[in-house]
């Protein structure tokens, strides 16, 4: 009987610690999600496997702003931030503490230096989510 309840007490605990997907604040939509993933495995596989990305994935390639990692404006960070999943507020581009909030869990996500700065390469990841 002890034995049952230290299970249960274990189980618990890590629910508790884990916590639920659909209570995270600020979590982005699974087809967001499911996009970041995406792009971690095509980053993983390199370029011999690119042609063998989802047709989305591929068109959402080929529609571009015309923006690089050098030109990208702060509203076009913010844009590609809510695009993704990872910003609800206004794209006044002002970089405050939800934005930077917001770089750093997709900087998390995607295997980045989680530091809030956009820098080249978050930039560089930033550009898929671009229209």
């Amino acid at each position: 009987m002890i034995r049952m309840w230290l299970g249960v007490g274990v189980l618990a605990a890590a629910l508790a610690v884990a916590g639920c997907a659909t209570t995270k604040s600020g979590s982005a939509s699974l087809e967001s999600r499911v996009q970041v993933l995406e792009s971690k495995v095509q980053a993983l596989e390199g370029p011999s496997m690119a042609s063998e990305a989802p047709a989305s994935f591929e068109m959402r390639e080929q529609e571009s702003s015309g923006a690089t990692a050098a030109t990208i404006t702060k509203k076009q960070i913010q844009e590609a931030l809510k695009n993704a999943g990872y910003y609800d507020g206004k794209v006044d581009g002002k970089i405050g503490p939800k934005t930077t909030a917001a770089i750093k869990q997709f900087q998390k996500d995607m295997g980045l230096k989680a530091d809030g700065i956009a820098g080249k390469n978050t930039k560089e990841k930033l550009l898929k989510y671009l229209p």
